[in-house]
């Protein structure tokens, strides 16, 4: 080889990269010469596995997040990439080809980022908006009596369910609010 740091040559003729670069590989064979030029690239990494990741798992409806992929290359490096997005329940969540999400409706849906043969996904969850909170059941009191008010949400999809929410009062010399 007439560069070893690029190649070397044994004397059965088996060739060996070393390092990139052009290098001459000759053969001298009963009084005849011959060569033949060999070049030596770097190794391209190859994509070993992708990592999804979302901004938030849960969206309210109308909300936006963004999903990034990062790829994982045989050289151990990393680097976030321009993935193919698609998802599961495009009545529930949408992506768009660069990444942004928008929650349409309640429920779950699974956003997958593919790239050179590897994928992978991230779950978001569209909660059942409140669309209505009762308080019941205020009455009169004395100072220095108590009582229990109790909430109730009214969700998107028509059902109910009692729910602790923040208790305050408008008028904090009269009553006092606590979460017991």
């Amino acid at each position: 080889s007439s560069n070893t740091a690029v190649a070397t040559v044994t004397a059965l003729g088996s060739v060996v990269a070393v390092g990139t670069g052009t290098t001459t590989i000759f053969a001298i064979a009963s009084g005849q010469s011959g060569s033949v030029t060999l070049t030596v690239t770097a190794a391209t990494a190859t994509v070993t596995g992708i990592t999804v990741s979302a901004s938030t798992s849960s969206l309210q409806a109308g909300q936006t997040a963004t999903v990034t992929a990062t790829a994982t290359y045989s050289d151990g490096t990393t680097a976030t990439v321009a993935s193919t997005w698609s998802s599961s329940d495009t009545a529930v969540a949408t992506v768009s080809s660069s990444g942004t999400v928008t929650a349409v409706a309640a429920g779950s849906a699974t956003i997958t980022g593919a790239y050179e043969g590897q994928s992978d996904s991230a779950g978001i969850t569209v909660p059942l908006a409140v669309t209505n909170l009762e308080v019941c059941c205020f009455t009169t009191l004395t100072p220095g009596q108590t009582t229990t008010v109790t909430a109730t949400a009214t969700y998107s999809d028509g059902t109910t369910a009692t729910v602790t929410p923040t208790w305050i009062s408008s008028n904090t010399y009269s009553v006092t609010v606590t979460s017991e």
